[in-house]
């Protein structure tokens, strides 16, 4: 009879064992995926620096390609135009600071006031972001709130 008690606690043992180490790779795995507010400001620096294929991997490509096609055929036509006066501009872009303000989460959508600060002028705007495969995507962005 102590033999089947051992047997019993053992696979209990296992068994709590098993389910503890799930949970932890659930959480590892939640911890490794940037949530909405680290996905805006990737998209941010992505964008001023000009890197474009990782800024459209942050995207929902169908709510977005019109502002990512509109933001690379302006940023195209400013680097055709004069290269020094560009080097400059993406200079003074990347000291672009971004300030994450309100954020409001419901139901797979995220909404998110944030700040874009260049040389003491701030340009506030809006951002809507959704997940898409357990990973956050920008879906929408505002020049305004």
């Amino acid at each position: 009879m102590t033999r089947r008690y051992i047997y019993i606690g053992a696979g209990i043992l296992a068994a709590a064992l098993a389910a503890f180490l799930c949970l932890r790779g659930e959480e590892a795995e939640r911890a490794q995926k940037p949530g909405p507010e680290e996905v805006l400001t990737s998209f941010s620096e992505a964008m001023k620096t000009g890197d474009f294929k990782k800024a459209k991997g942050m995207c929902d490509t169908v709510s977005m390609q019109n502002y990512l096609d509109a933001y690379t055929r302006k940023w195209e036509e400013k680097s055709q135009k004069d290269s020094a006066a560009f080097a400059s501009t993406v200079n003074v872009l990347s000291e672009t600071v971004v300030e994450i303000g309100n954020v409001e989460e419901a139901d797979g959508v995220c909404f998110i006031e944030y700040s874009l600060t260049l040389d003491g002028k701030t340009r506030q705007s809006k951002a809507s972001l959704k997940k898409e495969g357990g990973e956050w995507k920008v879906a929408e962005i505002t020049g305004r709130i």
